[in-house]
């Protein structure tokens, strides 16, 4: 008998397309360690059948029908799936390809994959692995506050450099989809990475210096949930650090940056490989006001007379703040100048 047959008559609520839509994609041993960590999520959550109750009621079921679908074992292996891999776009299944990559290059420490009972594990596993795959070059794109056998603390100064030393983590800097949220940051403020090089566990820290900005001085567990500094889990000595930078440094990582990263850092910015001024890298710090999709943005005027955009309105954050009308014209000359060269 197969393992993957030994597999289906161990989970029978389970023996449905999911395993043979995962046995396609997957091979047998990743196939098992998805079902582990599916039957985990959903052991977790014992109010999970009782809102599928509401969802389907909430659909016009009557309640009596809603519990007959949610007795059917094909409707409760169907929400195995659903409730942990349909997550914020397909985020899980990303985490799994990441992990399965990572593991068959053989940079996994943890190889039993059968072991691992939730994604936030895996996460801490793409982690280090990733740092064990940092090159020479990479470091020349990050500012090192402090680097021994177990710590490292640093700066990102581009794009790549932050989605490299911000993996496996859900931070919005790192994101593999989404850059224009690291311009934002550092182009405003002073952001940091701290990571325990022997666990994978990272912490970003946060500093705005950008008086257009709300004051703030944060810190992000791996999650991205922000938590408060006597919450992170790291010595005394090396949370001075991070503290002293913290407080001394004027300069966001943008103004850090050498001329050769700046460049790129424009380049990357703009979308093309043309040099931007000094007005156009503002967009960046004005990110936490608006989200822009494209290089070339269309503004309306509201019925207050304020200035908007249309990806201000469109944008999936639901972002409500405007820029000025000095502001949304300076943006709007440079970009248009780019256009015509």
């Amino acid at each position: 008998m197969s393992k993957l047959n030994t597999l289906k008559k161990q989970h029978p609520d389970l023996d449905i397309s999911f395993i043979d839509a995962l046995s396609m994609c997957y091979k047998t041993k990743y196939v098992e360690m998805i079902i582990n960590i599916t039957k985990h999520r959903w052991e977790e959550e014992e109010d999970t059948k009782e809102k599928s109750i509401y969802e389907f009621t909430d659909m016009g079921f009557s309640e009596e029908k809603a519990k007959d679908i949610l007795n059917d074992k094909t409707w409760v292996a169907q929400k195995f799936m659903y409730a942990n891999l349909s997550e914020t776009p397909y985020r899980h299944f990303r985490i799994i390809n990441k992990f399965v990559d990572l593991n068959e290059r053989g940079l996994i420490v943890n190889k039993d994959v059968t072991s691992y009972k939730t994604t936030e594990e895996m996460e801490a596993q793409i982690a280090l692995a990733e740092l064990k795959s940092v090159n020479k070059e990479l470091e020349k794109f990050i500012l090192k506050l402090h680097d021994d056998d177990e710590w490292l603390i640093m700066k990102p100064l581009t794009y790549e450099s932050s989605k490299k030393y911000g993996a496996g983590t859900r931070w919005c800097t790192a994101s593999e989809s989404d850059q224009y949220q690291f311009y934002g940051y550092t182009g405003r403020g002073n952001l940091i990475y701290m990571m325990n090089k022997q666990t994978g566990y990272k912490v970003a820290a946060f500093n705005n210096l950008s008086k257009d900005h709300p004051r703030e001085l944060s810190f992000w567990a791996a999650d991205d949930t922000r938590i408060d500094s006597i919450e992170i889990e790291a010595p005394s000595e090396i949370m001075d650090i991070i503290i002293t930078d913290l407080k001394n440094c004027k300069q966001s990582n943008y103004n850090l940056a050498s001329d050769e990263i700046k460049k790129i850092y424009d380049e990357e910015m703009n979308g093309d490989k043309k040099e931007i001024s000094s007005s156009l890298r503002t967009l960046g710090e004005l990110m936490g006001r608006i989200h822009p999709t494209q290089p070339a943005m269309r503004y309306e005027i509201l019925e207050t007379g304020e200035y908007t955009t249309e990806d201000q309105i469109n944008n999936m954050w639901g972002i409500t703040t405007t820029l000025t009308s000095t502001e949304l014209q300076q943006l709007s000359d440079e970009q248009q100048d780019l256009e015509n060269r």
